[in-house]
């Protein structure tokens, strides 16, 4: 009769010892499912925390028609800021590339969806085609980390022509005697929905 009740007592151990081993996956799995849900909540708050600045920084500028006209001229030619024009100028360019930093940052942790880097990287390279972002880039680059010093050098180095707010009709538009992003009189070609 003792070797019958050694038996059983091994035998609950055994279901025991298994019943646990499966509770220990179970939670694993539950525990895997969690981080990865975690994750994508901190991707997709990533994501959005850097759209709504990024958002920001352009709803600021385009509310604010002297300052639209200010920051457009600046984008062109930096060299044409003097005094508190230079510092105005220095002070949304620095704002906008910590932006660009922390978008290139998340991006390299993998916290931002690869379809949404891909518009915050034409973004970039689109801004950073104009000579007044490539000069003032070169007098504050130094502010900034070295690799993200080197993303932005291959940018401007890939950079074409400007052409984010119609500057390839500008000879056009100079020609109509207009300014760019202006329409033309009705029956003749609007220069702006190219």
């Amino acid at each position: 009769m003792s070797v019958l009740l050694v038996v059983n007592w091994e035998a609950v151990s055994a279901i025991g010892q298994v019943v646990g081993a499966v509770a220990v996956v179970i939670s694993l799995i539950y525990l895997a499912h969690e981080v990865r849900n975690t994750a994508r909540a901190t991707r997709l708050e990533s994501m959005r925390s850097l759209s709504e600045s990024i958002n920001q920084f352009f709803r600021t500028v385009a509310q604010d028609d002297e300052l639209a006209d200010f920051f457009y001229r600046g984008m062109h030619d930096f060299g044409a800021n003097k005094g508190g024009s230079l510092l105005r100028f220095s002070a949304l360019m620095d704002y906008l590339f910590r932006i660009y930093e922390d978008m290139y940052y998340q991006h390299l942790e993998r916290r931002l969806d690869p379809r949404v880097w891909s518009g915050f990287e034409a973004i970039m390279r689109d801004m950073n085609a104009y000579p007044g972002v490539q000069a003032w880039w070169r007098t504050r680059s130094h502010w900034f980390s070295d690799r993200f010093r080197k993303f932005i050098a291959e940018r401007q180095a890939a950079a074409g022509t400007p052409s984010l707010y119609g500057e390839e009709h500008s000879s056009e538009y100079a020609a109509a005697g207009m300014r760019v992003g202006e329409t033309l009189p009705e029956g003749e070609r609007d220069l702006t929905n190219r």
